[in-house]
C-alpha cells in the first residue's frame, strides 16, 4: 500500500525496495524471529524511514537550499566506490538506486538533508557539568572488565565413561604438579587442547562456560585450581594474573562524554522537529497506486 505525505505519494515499490535494502539489519536485530514478523518489520521501517526522509525533502525544498555540484558529483562517485564500483551500479540491482538521475537525486536530497539537520539540530552543548552528573550516575560503561589471564590442561570427555577416566588422570597430574613436576610441561605432555602450551589469554566473565569461569575468577594469581569438570572433561587451571575492573578517571574522559551528550541533545533536537513537521503533515495510506 503507497503512502500520500501532504502532495507526495510514496509508492508502494518504493516501500518493497526500502524495506529490502534493511531487511539484514533488522533480520540480524530479530535473531530468531519467524521471517513474516521481520518482513513486517523491515517495511515498518522502511515506511517511517521514507516518511522522514519526504519530509525532510519538502522541508528543504521549501526552504531552497542551494547545493553545490561540484559536491554532488564527488559524492556519487564516492557512493559508486562504496558500493560495488562501476559495474556493480550499472548492473542496476540496488534495490532504490537504479541510474545515475535517481543517484544524483538522491545525493542531492542527503546534502539537503544534512543542511536541514545541521539548522534544526543547533542546541545548548552539554556542559562540564552535565558531563560530571553523566560520569557519576553510569560508572558500569567506565568501569573496565575484571580479568583473568590463565592456562589449562585438559583431559576431553564425552561419556560418562571417558569421564571417569579423565577424572583419574586429572587427579593424578595434579599430584605430580603438587610434588614439583612443572605445569607447563606436563601441559605439552598430557594435556588434550596443549596448543600455545594450554594459555587462554586474558578473559572477562562471560566469556568462559559457567564451571570454568566461576573456578578461575575466585582464585589468586599463582594459584592452581582444584580438578574443575565441564561439558568438554576435566581442566586443572593455573590463573597467571588478575586485573580487578577500574574505574577510569573522569578528566581522561570528560571531553568525550560532553561530545557524545551534546550529539544526544542534537538527535533530541530534531527528533522533536520532525514530530512537529509530522503533526502540520497530512500522511495517509492510499490504494490504487
Amino acid at each position: 500500500m503507497a503512502i500520500k505525505v501532504n502532495d507526495h505519494v510514496i509508492p508502494d515499490w518504493a516501500i518493497e525496495g526500502q524495506a529490502q535494502s534493511l531487511y539484514q539489519s533488522v533480520a540480524e536485530k530479530m535473531a530468531g524471529k519467524p521471517q513474516e514478523v521481520i518482513q513486517m518489520a523491515a517495511i515498518d521501517m522502511a515506511k517511517d524511514r521514507l516518511i522522514d526522509q519526504t519530509l525532510m525533502s519538502q522541508e528543504s525544498q521549501r526552504r531552497k537550499y542551494k547545493v553545490d555540484s561540484g559536491e554532488v558529483n564527488q559524492q556519487m562517485k564516492q557512493w559508486i566506490r562504496q558500493n560495488g564500483g562501476k559495474k556493480a551500479f550499472e548492473s542496476g540491482k540496488h534495490p532504490v538506486i537504479k541510474d545515475k538521475e535517481s543517484l544524483r537525486k538522491e545525493v542531492s536530497n542527503q546534502i539537503q538533508f544534512n543542511l536541514l539537520l545541521e539548522e534544526e539540530s543547533k542546541c545548548v552543548p552539554a556542559s562540564e557539568e552535565d558531563a560530571k552528573k553523566y560520569y557519576d550516575s553510569r560508572p558500569d560503561l567506565f568501569t573496565s572488565e575484571e580479568t583473568v589471564t590463565a592456562a589449562h590442561l585438559l583431559k576431553k570427555a564425552s561419556s560418562e565413561e571417558e569421564f571417569t577416566r579423565a577424572e583419574e588422570a586429572i587427579f593424578a597430574i595434579r599430584e605430580k604438579i603438587e610434588a614439583g613436576a612443572d605445569f607447563t610441561e606436563l601441559v605439552r605432555q598430557e594435556s588434550d587442547d596443549g596448543g600455545n602450551d594450554g594459555d587462554l589469554g586474558a578473559f572477562a566473565r562471560g566469556r568462559m562456560v559457567p564451571e570454568f569461569e566461576k573456578a578461575a575468577f575466585s582464585m589468586n594469581a599463582g594459584e592452581l585450581s582444584k580438578p574443575v569438570r565441564t561439558q568438554f572433561g576435566w581442566h586443572l587451571i593455573l590463573v597467571r594474573e588478575r586485573s580487578d575492573g577500574k574505574l577510569t578517571p573522569y578528566e581522561s574522559l570528560k571531553e568525550k562524554i560532553v561530545e557524545y551528550l551534546t550529539e544526544r541533545k542534537k538527535d533530541a533536537t530534531f527528533d522533536a522537529f520532525l514530530d512537529r513537521l509530522k503533526a502540520a503533515s497530512t500522511i495517509e495510506e492510499v490504494t490504487g497506486i
